[in-house]
């Protein structure tokens, strides 16, 4: 039994290899994606065993593109390829013999597949665009994460570190986007931005429309959300506000790698530098905390934002010895 079993196992997996071969070809007509259709709606099996061939494909093809990243890679990602995605692409019909490039590429690009799901990661300071089997797009921010498992009738991407924008392509399943206990579903051709934060998500709509939903366990009504409205999701509920397109800019400033300040405070401000660089910056008098900021900064250069702040207002900086910038009143 357990033959056949594996047996079975394998042919699923050469099957998705072959479709996803297919389907990436110039000349696969209507036909052919009508009949990989029905292929893949016929258990959740053939869907969760055609995500991965795809992910592990879309790897392979861009391995000469990739770089190093400036760090390791996440330990439980590199984890769960050595048990999980080395065994998959060894066996697949399209695969061997390049299973060792696949663990390359993987490592270097912060993506694993695994448990019918592929997780994707960046590094402090990193950015990175992924573009999924259904032309749906992540964008991920700095030290972030997210997993996506495309379930039969559902394409899911749970939000597990971090920030991220969403675009979700037009596709007859709904795309869903969770958040800690926030639940975002679009229908439709739409664009979210997402951000967890220590006391739950905030929601940015920038295209079509989002309907936020909290998890089953806690049932409270439905939110929809529209472009230019954006959300906080917490425990204690959500509340909604109508944004303008300049605020809508200056949340995602980050995808051309800025930071776009409008009336933060000291405090505000040196949080968000500090989500980008290792090289922290740190207030060691709360009296200028409150300091009020406006620019346009780029997320990983630290020292302009810091000179800019001296320049400005009675603030000093001096350096420690381990290399974080230390912001004091200056005398």
């Amino acid at each position: 039994m357990e033959r056949k079993t594996g047996s079975r196992r394998e042919a699923v997996r050469q099957a998705a290899a072959l479709w996803v071969v297919r389907l990436d070809d110039a000349s696969c007509s209507a036909a052919d994606r009508a009949a990989f259709e029905a292929w893949r709606d016929e258990s959740h099996e053939h869907e969760a065993a055609f995500e991965r061939e795809a992910a592990a494909w879309a790897r392979l093809e861009r391995l000469r593109a990739m770089r190093p990243a400036a760090e390791r890679p996440d330990r439980d990602l590199l984890a769960a390829e050595r048990r999980a995605v080395l065994p998959s692409l060894s066996q697949s019909v399209w695969a061997r013999g390049m299973a060792a490039a696949a663990v390359l590429a993987l490592s270097v690009a912060g993506v694993t597949t695994f448990g019918g799901g592929t997780a994707y990661a960046t590094a402090i300071g990193e950015r990175r665009v992924v573009v999924l089997s259904d032309n749906s797009r992540i964008e991920l921010n700095t030290n972030s994460k997210v997993v996506v498992r495309y379930r039969r009738g559902v394409r899911e991407v749970r939000l597990v570190r971090g920030e991220a924008v969403f675009e979700a392509a037009r596709d007859s399943r709904p795309f869903v986007v969770r958040a800690d206990d926030a639940v975002m579903r679009a229908d439709g051709v739409s664009e979210l931005a997402v951000r967890l934060r220590a006391d739950g998500a905030t929601v940015t709509v920038k295209k079509g429309a989002v309907a936020l939903d909290p998890e089953p366990a806690q049932p409270k009504d439905e939110m929809r959300l529209k472009a230019g409205v954006a959300a906080v999701y917490t425990a204690a509920g959500s509340r909604a506000r109508a944004i303008s397109e300049g605020e809508i800019d200056r949340v995602l400033a980050w995808r051309q790698g800025a930071i776009a300040l409008n009336g933060q405070s000291l405090e505000q401000a040196v949080a968000e530098f500090n989500r980008y660089n290792r090289q922290q910056v740190r207030i060691v008098d709360p009296s200028i905390t409150g300091l009020r900021l406006a620019g346009y900064f780029q997320t990983t250069e630290p020292r302009s934002f810091v000179d800019a702040v001296t320049s400005t207002f009675p603030v000093q900086a001096s350096e420690d010895p381990d290399g974080d910038i230390r912001l004091s009143r200056r005398s």
